[in-house]
C-alpha cells in the first residue's frame, strides 16, 4: 500500500453572514468552544480563479474533540463569498493536512479536483482550495502547515478539551 498524499479530514468550514452570532450559535446550541478569532489572515502571494487576488475574510476556529471547526465570513472576491452571494451558509469545506502539498495537489487533481483558490501565508504555510466532482460540499483544502502553526492549532484544540462551556472567543 502506498503512502497517502494527504491525512484524513481534520476541519469542516461554515461561511456565516456574521461571526460573531455564528460563533454565538456554536458555543451556546452546538456547545463547541471556545473560539479563536484570527487577526487578518496575510498572504504572501494569492489566487482566487486563476487571478492573482487575496481573498479577505474573518475567521475563528474551536475544535470538537478532533475535529477542527472553521467559521468563515467573507469580506470581498473569494470562494467563500461566491458562496454567501448564493444566498448560502452553512458547511463550505472540508480540510486535510499534508506534509507534501505538491504530491497533495497533485493526488487531488488526479481524482479530478479543480483549483479554484490558494495561496501561501507570509509564515511559509500554504493552502489550496479543489472544487471536487460529485459532491456536495464540492470543495476540498489541502493545508501545509509550518510547525509554528501546527503548535498554534494543538493548543486551540487543548483549550477545547479544557473548555468550562463559558467563554466564547479568544483573540490572539
Amino acid at each position: 500500500m502506498s503512502t497517502p498524499a494527504h491525512g484524513p479530514i481534520v476541519q469542516n468550514a461554515f461561511i456565516v453572514a456574521d461571526i460573531d452570532a455564528g460563533i454565538e450559535h456554536w458555543v451556546r446550541v452546538m456547545e463547541v468552544g471556545p473560539f479563536f478569532k484570527f487577526p487578518p489572515i496575510v498572504f504572501s502571494e494569492a489566487d482566487y480563479r486563476g487571478r492573482a487576488e487575496a481573498p479577505q475574510f474573518e475567521a475563528a476556529i474551536a475544535y470538537s474533540g478532533d475535529l477542527m471547526i472553521e467559521l468563515i465570513k467573507p469580506n470581498g472576491p473569494s470562494i467563500f463569498q461566491e458562496f454567501l452571494d448564493e444566498g448560502r451558509t452553512g458547511v463550505h469545506h472540508l480540510a486535510v493536512l499534508t506534509d507534501d502539498m505538491k504530491l497533495a495537489q497533485a493526488s487531488v487533481e488526479k481524482r479530478g479536483g479543480r483549483r479554484v483558490q490558494g495561496g501561501r501565508l507570509v509564515d511559509g504555510s500554504s493552502v489550496a482550495y479543489y472544487e471536487m466532482p460529485d459532491t456536495d460540499p464540492s470543495i476540498l483544502e489541502i493545508a501545509f502547515l509550518m510547525p509554528q502553526a501546527r503548535g498554534l492549532f494543538a493548543a486551540i484544540k487543548a483549550a477545547g478539551a479544557a473548555w468550562n462551556g463559558r467563554a466564547r472567543t479568544v483573540n490572539f
